[in-house]
Parts: structure tokens; sequence; C-alpha cells
């Protein structure tokens, strides 16, 4: 753990204002841009970008420096937050950040929770399963006893045995919390984004998927998920494994060409998905190569020397009102706008990521208060509306949600293109 941040978003109107409805909080009603205020503390220095940037000092111990943060006022609900700010998912934990602060901006622009403010204290886990095992000691207790476990999955799992006594909500897709804790999954299981993959690729006239996995936690668990879609579908899948320290796939890439793939499915995360990506664009594949929902994002489109022309990925980032209910394709529609509007470049998966795990955790402190036994009965009970989606923790054994809409994207022809709309014969 490297650094503690708290920031409060600031929107000048007066705490007990009114209070939204929860249905309101995905289709945020526009904002001008609120300057952020982040007081970062790291190795005995300050960083003040704001006026309304709370006060830092700095202590130190173990190794690691900490931010002692005055918060703003003692009425605001604060809220903790595991982050990859720095390391391997450094970019991730950026876009996450982004979507975090844009949804508070519309929560807090309409009076906060109950009346009261809120307040995120981040901690950047740098990517590693001892940062998130220091950063959930520092959050475990807020006082709205919720913490967003926004890292990815190794500094997610070494932070939970610390926060057992808070409300955790998680963004990783492969965490599969298990029901009976107090820790939830904003995300839908894999397998609801490999069963959009096989419609699509069903109904474009394709019967085989190639399979190139990683041969970790989330690889062979996305690969598990593939198989279960194409069963239920009618297809075929064929695998290669991949190391996930191999840096050129092409030998697994012609096995499954030969295998007859007709579509390149890339069941990795990071740079070994860049890396199946590049040995894809020097064998000078053609077959679309769809990646999965952690790849669906700016970062990991700059990360591309060049995009392929048949680049596509499957994710909940909804560009298309194909498959879905109107009223969500409306809502997503005024959030893919208005995000836009606010931060200058399009939403991707990260981003949307992070606003349905703060609308889930909003709505359990706005429905039950700062009680975890409390948040966590009304989760297991009661819908919860998030951009649109109305979603139950309904999953058999499970704290994960059902009802979110999975649908394949396009890669844009350039990276400030971002993510667009699926737009010809797939």
């Amino acid at each position: 753990m490297r650094v503690i941040t708290e920031q409060r978003i600031r929107t000048g109107r007066a705490v007990g204002a009114g209070r939204p409805s929860l249905r309101r909080l995905g289709a945020a009603v526009a904002a001008a841009a609120v300057a952020s205020g982040i007081a970062a503390c790291g190795g005995g220095s300050t960083v003040n970008t704001s006026s309304s940037a709370a006060s830092a000092g700095s202590a130190s111990g173990s190794g690691t420096s900490t931010a002692a943060v005055t918060v703003g006022s003692r009425h605001d609900w604060v809220m903790g937050s595991i982050i990859d700010l720095t390391g391997s998912d450094a970019a991730g934990g950026a876009a996450e950040q982004k979507g975090l602060e844009y949804l508070l901006r519309q929560v807090n622009g309409s009076g906060g929770v109950g009346g009261r403010k809120v307040v995120v204290k981040y901690c950047d886990a740098m990517s590693t399963p001892g940062g998130g095992s220091q950063c959930a000691q520092q959050l475990a207790g807020v006082n709205s006893h919720v913490v967003l476990a926004q890292a990815i999955d190794p500094p997610t799992r070494a932070a939970l045995p610390y926060l057992t006594n808070d409300l955790v909500v998680a963004v990783d897709p492969v965490l599969l919390p298990k029901a009976g804790t107090s820790v939830f999954q904003s995300t839908t299981p894999p397998l609801d984004l490999t069963e959009a993959l096989a419609t699509t690729v069903r109904a474009a006239g394709m019967h085989t998927v190639g399979v190139l996995y990683t041969t970790d936690t989330s690889g062979t668990a996305q690969l598990a998920a593939m198989r279960e879609a194409a069963s239920r579908t009618g297809l075929t899948v064929v695998s290669q494994a991949q190391d996930p320290s191999s840096t050129d796939v092409t030998p697994q890439l012609v096995k499954l060409r030969s295998a007859g793939a007709q579509v390149i499915f890339l069941a990795s995360v990071g740079t070994n998905t860049a890396a199946a990506v590049n040995s894809y664009r020097t064998l000078g594949m053609s077959q679309p190569v769809v990646v999965g929902a952690a790849a669906v994002t700016d970062g990991f489109l700059h990360s591309l020397s060049s995009i392929p022309a048949h680049l596509y990925g499957v994710s909940h980032l909804l560009l298309s009102s194909s498959g879905i209910p109107p009223q969500t394709a409306r809502v997503f529609r005024t959030y893919v706008s208005q995000f836009k509007a606010q931060e200058g470049e399009p939403p991707d998966t990260q981003t949307t990521s992070a606003v349905y795990d703060a609308c889930v955790a909003l709505a359990a402190l706005r429905a039950a208060g700062p009680s975890t036994q409390a948040m966590v009965a009304y989760l297991k009970a009661k819908p919860v509306s998030c951009l649109g989606s109305s979603l139950r923790f309904d999953v058999p054994r499970l704290n994960v949600p059902s009802g979110e809409r999975a649908q394949l994207v396009q890669a844009g022809r350039s990276a400030a293109d971002g993510w667009v709309a699926v737009s010809g014969r797939f």
C-alpha cells in the first residue's frame, strides 16, 4: 500500500437537499464538471490539487506511507475504495476512479444519501496482494461501513480477511463471493458475457470459437464460461493455453486457426491480452478477435501499436439498443453522452463497472444505514436499479447479481474513438 487519499465532491448545493430516488442514480442529470480535490501523501509529500482538498499529513511504518486526512465534515458518509492507482493495473484504477467520481457528482448534487454528502477515501493497492491487505486494514471501519473493492483479483482477495465487519462491493468479475458473507460482486459472472458472445456468433452463422486462455484464475474461469455458453447454443469450442508470462502466442493462434476457429476469444487480461492481439496482427489473421470485459477500455486501445480491423469486446458497455429494453437503452444513452461531455472521452468498461459498484453500495447504505448486517439483508431481499437494469443478488450460493445486460462492442478506428457499437456484419 503506497498512498491513501480522500476526496470530497462539492456541488454548491446545501446538505439536506432533496433525496433522489435510487432509479435516478444511473440516469444522472447533467452537471457541470467539478474540480476534484485530492490530498495525497506518499513518501512524506503532499499534493493538493483543489481548494476543496482535505489537508494531509504523513505517518510511516513497515516501509509504507499513509495520509492522515481531515474530513470536510463529520456529517459526511465516508466510503473506502481499495484501488490500483500504480502497478500493473494503474490504467484500470484511474478509469474506475473517473467512473466513481462521475456518479458521486450526481448523487451529491441531488442531496447525497440521507441528506449527507458522500466522501471517498482511496487507498492505492499498487496492484499487489500485500498492498490490498494493508489498504483493507487502513479502511476497515469507515463510518459508512462500506468499502469498494476496485482492485484486480489478487489484491482484493488479500483484502477480504480484514473487512469482515464491513459491506464490501467488488468489481472483479471472477471473484464470485459466497452467499452468507458481507462481500458482494457488482458484476455478473463470466457466463453472462460469454452467452452474449455465443449468441452473436450463432446469429452470424458461425459454429466454432477458438479460445486462447491464460492458465490463471481469470483465464480458466473465462474458458469454462465460454464452454458452458457454447454447449447451450450448439457451438464448438477449441482452445489453447497461454502462459501468463508469454509475450508471443503465434503458435497457439496458428493451432486455433488450423482447428477451424472462426472467431478468436482472448480469455486473459492486461498485458497478456495485448500480447495476443499483437501476435494476431503479426499473423495477418482476419477472423474476428474478441477480448473480455477487462480489455474493453480506452487504456487497452492506447496500449496497442495499431488496432486490428476486426477487434471486438464483450462487456456491460451497452452501445446498441439491439436486444436491450427501451428504458435501459435510454438510461445508458444518457449516461454515455453525459460522461463524455463531463470527462471529454467516452466511458469504457472500467468506468462503467465503477458506476455499477458504487450504485449497489449507495443503494444499500441509503436503504439500511451504516449497519453491515442490515445492508447485507437488504441486498439479498430487494432489487437495485443501476444504469437502467434491475439487479437482484439471487444467483444460488453466490453474492453475485443477475439482471445486468451484456453486449458485443467494437473497437473504434483509433484509440481516441474508444469503443463503439458494432457496425456491419460480425
